[in-house]
């Protein structure tokens, strides 16, 4: 959920955790698979974990229908001291906005929701700014309303549990960012409202919905609306850096993210999640070719994101992707078209880690160059192309 915001600049200098005791490098390779792929994923999860910045992750790694391997590596709770394994339920952030977009969809498809109608059709109450705004600007993060947890005045609010009314007064009455459709902006904003919007039209809570129209259909049995009270058994504890040191993160009510973000899952569930959308077992492949389609802008520039899910390229290999952050956890998922690979990567530490694993997985197994990576905890400026960057943050 609380990812940064979008950057225009084609590179940023960023300073990353790089894993070396040998100097880097970065060349061509055939692609990997089996034995070799998946020892070289054990190295660099270790990596990650004896280096410090992790304390646990857990990966799925799936090519057509050959499922490579799912696998946790370090502690899903370092105070009992409990290993992560391939089944843990981690906090999996604004991976959450593609479920959301999905039911969306599904909801187009029964004829409730029109997606180029306005919000307010469906949200009445919401000021008159909100009568430019589509379905279709919600999706794709072009509306220009604030996101409120880019908000000074949400920041004190975050532990309380707040009501839907609550939390949108926070951000409704606030100056536009930009004319919707003007400029692409990540927005939670925007989801939290979808999910209000969902619950009008289906009469069905948020996680009632998902887990009748979704979880349950695709036998998604790990996946849930994550609260603190109910007992899940396997869930993993968040934690973040402070000082160089893991802490427990810092606690965020998790009626706030809603529908931008606040859906708990496993590696095996994002994996069936996954297929499941592109054959026709969620959406249409209509309703699916919509959802992956880069938005575009009242210019006509392409903004990169369709409905819920970034759409790139990683060295000519077409790209549908989504990453998340949320208090204590990191996470990334990527489908790779051409190759139909898949891969996985959840995190209980507030880091980059979940997004660097998962994209030299993936150049290990599309054949692409990448920095070879052994574990120690130098930090080093490094000039990272901006592709990358919003392959992590997405």
């Amino acid at each position: 959920m609380l990812d940064r915001t979008a950057r225009t600049s084609l590179t940023t200098a960023f300073v990353i955790t790089v894993m070396c005791t040998l100097a880097t490098q970065a060349s061509a390779q055939d692609p990997l698979w089996g034995g070799d792929l998946v020892g070289r994923i054990d190295s660099l999860a270790l990596a990650s974990i004896e280096g410090g910045s992790v304390a646990a992750l857990s990966i799925g790694v799936k090519r057509g229908g050959d499922l490579l391997l799912t696998k946790g590596y370090g502690l899903a709770d370092i105070e009992n001291s409990v290993s992560a394994t391939a089944e843990t339920v981690y906090r999996i952030g604004s991976i959450t906005k593609q479920f959301t977009a999905a039911a969306v969809m599904q909801l187009v498809e029964a004829g409730k929701i029109d997606i180029d109608a306005s919000m307010t059709e469906y949200l009445p109450d919401y000021p008159a700014a909100g009568q430019d705004v589509t379905i279709r600007h919600l999706l794709t993060h072009t509306s220009g309303i604030k996101s409120y947890t880019g908000l000074a005045s949400w920041a004190p609010k975050k532990t309380l549990d707040l009501s839907d009314e609550e939390l949108v007064d926070l951000f409704k009455d606030e100056p536009v960012d930009f004319a919707p459709g003007e400029r692409f902006l990540y927005n939670n904003s925007g989801f939290y409202l979808l999910g209000m919007i969902i619950e009008a039209v289906s009469g069905e809570s948020y996680r009632d919905y998902l887990d009748a129209h979704v979880f349950g259909p695709l036998g998604m049995s790990r996946s849930l609306y994550c609260d603190e009270r109910p007992i899940v058994p396997g869930r993993a504890e968040g934690y973040e850096q402070d000082g160089g040191e893991l802490v427990n993160a810092e606690y965020l009510s998790m009626n706030q993210p809603g529908a931008a973000g606040a859906l708990c899952s496993t590696v095996p569930d994002l994996l069936l999640w996954t297929s499941a959308l592109r054959s026709g077992r969620v959406v249409s492949g209509a309703s699916y070719g919509q959802m992956t389609i880069s938005g575009t802008l009242n210019s006509g520039d392409d903004t990169g994101y369709g409905f819920g899910l970034g759409v790139g390229d990683l060295g000519g290999n077409s790209s549908v992707a989504h990453g998340g952050g949320i208090n204590g956890f990191s996470t990334m998922m990527a489908h790779y078209m051409e190759s139909d690979l898949d891969i996985v990567v959840l995190s209980n530490t507030a880091s980059e880690d979940a997004g660097r694993v998962a994209q030299t997985i993936a150049r290990w197994a599309l054949g692409l160059e990448v920095a070879v990576e052994i574990p120690t905890t130098e930090q080093v400026a490094i000039e990272v192309a901006e592709d990358i960057l919003e392959t992590w943050r997405r």
